[in-house]
């Protein structure tokens, strides 16, 4: 993903950040252990001006965690991170919009004072 990210510039919004944890059965992958190379990742994300997504489909599949997962986020955070999106991952109608005031709340208590949506590539910022 860091290479993709170094090589490729020209998208807005980084998502599925650790999609894995959705289908390893052997569990959540610790932290600590890929947090340099998320940190590069993050780091990156942020100096180029781009953002990332909060995917609410974490309640749909029954996840532990959220979808980049609380220490993404607050990694995200700490690193002065500002610009993220909320989605449903809607493949289905009912899904659509599926859990995004819970998101909402969330992110505020994380630290996060907006989230974004785009406009012709350009992010613009709503309150939580």
């Amino acid at each position: 993903m860091l290479n993709v990210i170094r090589e490729y510039r020209d998208y807005s919004v980084l998502g599925h950040m650790d999609l894995i944890t959705r289908y390893d059965e052997k569990g959540e992958y610790p932290f600590e252990k890929v947090k340099p190379i998320i940190s590069k990742i993050l780091k990156t994300v942020i100096s180029d001006g781009k953002g990332i997504e909060f995917n609410t489909s974490y309640y749909r599949y029954g996840l532990k965690n959220t979808t980049p997962s609380m220490n993404i986020l607050k990694l995200y955070r700490e690193l002065g991170g500002e610009i993220i999106t909320i989605g449903s991952d809607s493949h289905k109608a009912e899904h659509l919009g599926a859990y995004i005031k819970e998101a909402r709340h969330l992110l505020k208590r994380l630290g996060f004072q907006y989230f974004c949506t785009y406009e012709k590539q350009q992010p613009v910022f709503h309150g939580l």
